[in-house]
């Protein structure tokens, strides 16, 4: 066991919990539940706070700035050693959270153009006074109306 080891187990532990939400995100953008991705979007704050906070306190326990990337956290941490189980551990875990994480922008994106696509018919529709202020289909589609009573 390395001197990293605890910081790097705590560090697994929260991207661990960070790719449940992830994973979570994506059943809820999959199945269009906007309650539940509501709950999400704070749980994933949190999540990530914690995650940051871990993330820093490896970079300072290596001498190096918080927005340090892994790759050169690799190399102070494992310049001459083969990097632990540990380490190998968190490359794999940031992986898949980068990949999630690019599924979810997606899935959002799709969501997010399903929705507008909604929105302009529904724009078009209330343009053309189909609806009245009582909601009800308007005159304008009263096919009994005969053309010299228009």
């Amino acid at each position: 066991m390395t001197s990293l080891d605890p910081s790097l187990i705590s560090l697994n532990q929260h991207l661990e919990s960070f790719l449940a939400l992830l994973e979570e995100e994506a059943i809820a953008l999959t199945s269009s539940n906007s309650e539940r991705l509501g709950e999400l979007t704070h749980q994933r704050h949190s999540a990530s706070q914690q995650l940051a906070d871990a993330w820093r306190q490896l970079a300072a326990q290596l001498d190096l700035p918080a927005n340090t990337g892994l790759p050169a956290l690799r190399m102070r941490a494992f310049a001459d050693a083969t990097p632990s189980a540990n380490w190998r551990r968190l490359e794999t875990l940031t992986q898949e959270a980068a990949r999630l994480n690019r599924v979810n922008g997606r899935l959002i994106e799709e969501q997010m153009h399903r929705t507008h696509a909604a929105l302009q018919v529904l724009q078009s529709a209330s343009s053309r006074n189909l609806y009245g202020a009582d909601g009800r289909l308007s005159d304008i589609l009263n096919v009994n109306r005969s053309i010299d009573k228009a």
